[in-house]
């Protein structure tokens, strides 16, 4: 017996937007066929899925927000992400607006989620970026009825109502989906829960003013002034002719290191390099690689805030135990990527939450010994080499102490030669 996919009891015609059903026939096929599957086609919630697909829109809804604020629960702790839109950001550039205007339109995304109503942005990127807050409940609702007459069960799609709402407004809307034959319907009215997903900076603020009892909902709203700068996200663009930054020293146990971090504009990192040793060693090589790779996550298209990657980035490094360190107590470096980590954290003025990571870095492994700034000698020579030779990496085992003497190199940690 082989598999016959599903057909139609009967054809029918579509009558305003709508299958056409013969009651009598459909009973007459289910009594002598029965039900194959009454449920073949569905429209799901997909927001955590297009977002790790780095999809900006989701199932048939709307996009929230062109900025919005992501609670993620990390442990029992509220981590929030901020996301931006790439796209939107994109289709800015390619209407030539100037790099200054374009810094001003985000600082307003940011902070309402949408830029309707801003004479900044061109009105045909106006129509096009479209969010959940610029429609009414009605065209959620017939959005989602025009979709649902061709899909079995009941669609995933939430109808957004302002702050304001009243219960007419909500009741309106259940009964205008009954009416258009929706299977079900979902609204949430902006402000109503203690705790969501998604929201806007303009929400949160609110809500956090609300809960400290300072006013109602529409004073709060319309006694805001903006008073911080908003970071605002970069999509991948090639890099400018000219770049401005700031280079730190920091000594580390495979000799010093230079880190270069070049900025795009509004005090968004843009570019890391980190140099040691000379060129052609492998600690050079390793030194290149770490900047290369920041710099990719710098760079690349993501609705995440570059500042924010560069955070992420110091936990990862923080931490980092080689086989020995530099330093002691606060100012201890433990490897090359330990050092990096301290001077992005510098940068980021969040040397506290450096300590954090670097605490949980160690896990309680630490170099095999500590040696200090001034135990590394600025000239060395073949008569008398110190114990602690900074130099390249060496490969039998892994320490920077291999130096080239009399024309040989040799490792002064383990005895390793190439002669």
């Amino acid at each position: 017996m082989t598999w016959v996919s599903p057909e139609p009891i009967t054809p029918y015609e579509c009558d305003f937007n709508r299958p056409k059903v013969e009651w009598d026939k459909v009973v007459d096929g289910i009594e002598r066929h029965g039900i194959r599957n009454a449920a073949q086609t569905t429209i799901a919630p997909t927001g955590t899925i297009a977002t790790v697909a780095g999809c900006e829109g989701y199932g048939c809804e709307p996009v929230f927000a062109l900025a919005y604020i992501r609670h993620v629960n990390d442990n029992g702790h509220d981590l929030q992400l901020t996301y931006t839109s790439p796209q939107f950001e994109s289709a800015l550039i390619e209407a030539d607006i100037d790099e200054q205007i374009r810094t001003s339109i985000i600082e307003q995304v940011m902070e309402s989620g949408t830029c309707q109503g801003n004479e900044a942005v061109p009105e045909r990127i106006q129509h096009v970026f479209v969010v959940s807050q610029d429609i009414t409940a009605e065209e959620h609702v017939r959005t989602q009825a025009a979709m649902q007459a061709f899909v079995d069960n009941s669609l995933s799609k939430t109808v957004n109502f302002p702050a304001g709402a009243t219960e007419e407004d909500v009741a309106n809307a259940y009964m205008l989906a009954w009416q258009l034959g929706c299977k079900g319907i979902t609204v949430y009215v902006t402000g109503s829960r203690q705790k969501v997903v998604l929201e806007t900076k303009a929400t949160s603020r609110e809500k956090e003013a609300l809960a400290h009892g300072e006013g109602s909902q529409a004073e709060v709203q319309e006694a805001y002034t903006p008073e911080e700068e908003y970071e605002w996200s970069a999509s991948k663009k090639p890099r400018p002719r000219r770049l401005r930054g700031y280079t730190y020293n920091i000594s580390t146990p495979v000799g010093k290191a230079f880190v270069t971090i070049n900025e795009n504009g509004g005090d968004h990192p843009f570019e890391v390099f980190v140099s040691t040793a000379k060129a052609g060693s492998e600690t050079a090589a390793v030194s290149e690689a770490i900047g290369r790779l920041i710099s990719y996550l710098l760079r690349i298209a993501s609705p995440i805030l570059p500042r924010e990657r560069l955070k992420e980035i110091v936990k990862q490094l923080s931490g980092i135990g080689g086989g020995r360190s530099l330093g002691f107590g606060p100012n201890r470096v433990r490897s090359l990527p330990d050092g990096v980590a301290q001077t992005l954290a510098e940068y980021l003025d969040d040397s506290e939450e450096y300590q954090e990571a670097a605490a949980i870095g160690d896990n309680g492994i630490y170099g095999k010994y500590t040696i200090r700034p001034s135990d590394i000698p600025e000239k060395t020579s073949s008569a008398a080499q110190p114990a602690l030779q900074i130099g390249d990496l060496c490969p039998e085992c892994g320490q920077a102490a291999v130096v080239n003497e009399e024309g040989c190199r040799k490792c002064y940690a383990c005895g390793y030669s190439e002669c």
